[in-house]
């Protein structure tokens, strides 16, 4: 009778510890809604610090678009509306290294930059254009190009590294929707399809246009080293598994509030006054998922803001409703927090009492659990002239720092 009362309570104990990391798996957005509250960046993060990236005459960034931690040097994006991306490298205090590849045709060269990922544990970058992926070490050297092949009529969105010789691509085509992403291998004559995943919730799906959003719409990200897949109209977050299937991660817990699909896949025109919401941005740590929510009418901070873009080859500007809310979900209790504006109607993210200075959101998290964002240098120059207190780090920058100088990176290591 011991034993069984024994076997009894190990059972008990087993399915609890099971239901309660199942509930953690749920990502509890409707039951937030109406919550909120202004966070402070030093209960999450250990240190804080800010690079200025070197200018010269020959390497002016036009639009950073990305800057990933590699070691002891920082690989940056930069994609200038209306002309080719190019990828940099600069060292840990910002001097510029050298470029990764080079436009044009010939061997080693690419036209147009789609995607780019890291490999930390073989030190190299994978640049997905087309319709070729470029292979560097983290020294800008170029070691390997590779045709994708019988991908023809297929467009990539992002490419990741999936394990040894594997390149995980999300894809669309404006004539089917049977795919949303393809497995290739590497093999001596490029890179060859080996696996495809079908797009059932497509498939099943009628009358809309080729040419609708919903086309564009699968995102993959790193969580550590496992790859995500999402789609914004829907409720589930998946991993690729170490047989690179597609298993559940989390799920999203939307209510009422789950936006209908026939609205995701059109134009969303009217996205600041339905009361629809959804991921428009996910990102992860160790312990965290962040979220950049669309909240349509719910948002409880909305404000106008002025937009500039590039039409037709000219400069217009145009006023928006902001109706993002910031979210951080701790993957060890499944609490989600929602985070009020720490400067209402100005700035979004962790109000900066580490040092003062700015209010931080991440826009990119490394494995490392290094986050970085980042701003023009006439952007870092208007936000500095508002701090209260600045440090004597953040003076010493905005002094030596001309409003057409290159970006300013502020990197935030958690805790």
């Amino acid at each position: 009778m011991k034993y069984i009362t024994i076997t009894i309570i190990l059972l008990f104990t087993s399915c609890s510890f099971h239901e309660d990391r199942t509930e953690k798996k749920i990502i509890p957005i409707s039951k937030a809604v109406g919550s909120g509250e202004i966070l402070n960046l030093s209960d999450y993060a250990k240190s804080v610090k800010y690079i200025p990236l070197e200018t010269t005459d020959s390497i002016l960034i036009g639009r950073l678009t990305n800057a990933i931690p590699i070691g002891n040097k920082y690989l940056i994006g930069d994609a200038p509306l209306g002309y080719t991306s190019k990828y940099y490298l600069f060292d840990e205090e910002g001097n510029y290294v050298i470029p990764i590849g080079s436009i044009g045709h010939g061997p080693g060269q690419y036209n147009s930059i789609r995607s780019v990922d890291t490999d930390n544990k073989n030190k190299t970058i994978l640049l997905e254009t087309i319709p070729k992926c470029f292979e560097y070490n983290w020294d800008g050297v170029l070691i390997d190009e590779k045709i994708k092949m019988d991908s023809a009529g297929y467009y990539p969105f992002q490419t990741m590294y999936a394990g040894k010789n594997l390149y995980l691509s999300t894809i669309s085509s404006p004539e089917t929707r049977e795919y949303k992403a393809f497995l290739y291998e590497k093999e001596e004559t490029g890179l060859k399809i080996i696996r495809t995943y079908l797009n059932y919730f497509q498939r099943e799906k009628t009358g809309i246009s080729k040419g609708s959003w919903g086309t564009t719409d699968g995102k993959i990200f790193r969580g550590k080293d496992q790859i995500r897949y999402w789609r914004a109209w829907d409720d589930t977050i998946f991993t690729f598994n170490a047989k690179q299937d597609l298993e559940v991660a989390y799920v999203f817990d939307y209510g009422k509030y789950k936006a209908p699909t026939e609205w995701m896949f059109s134009y969303r025109t009217d996205q600041a006054m339905v009361y629809h919401i959804f991921p428009e941005i996910i990102m992860e740590s160790k312990n965290y998922l962040f979220f950049k929510f669309s909240f349509g009418n719910n948002a409880p901070e909305k404000f106008e803001y002025e937009q500039r873009s590039l039409n037709q080859g000219s400069w217009q500007t145009r006023k928006r409703m902001n109706v993002t809310v910031c979210s951080i979900f701790d993957k060890n209790t499944g609490k989600l927090i929602l985070l009020n504006q720490p400067v209402k109607h100005k700035y979004l993210g962790f109000r900066n009492d580490l040092d003062g200075g700015p209010c931080f959101w991440p826009k990119y998290i490394s494995a490392e659990d290094e986050m970085v964002t980042w701003w023009t240098a006439d952007e870092f120059l208007d936000i500095y002239g508002q701090l209260s207190n600045p440090s004597a780090e953040l003076k010493s920058i905005a002094e030596k720092l001309n409003s057409d100088d290159n970006p300013v990176l502020m990197v935030v290591k958690l805790k």
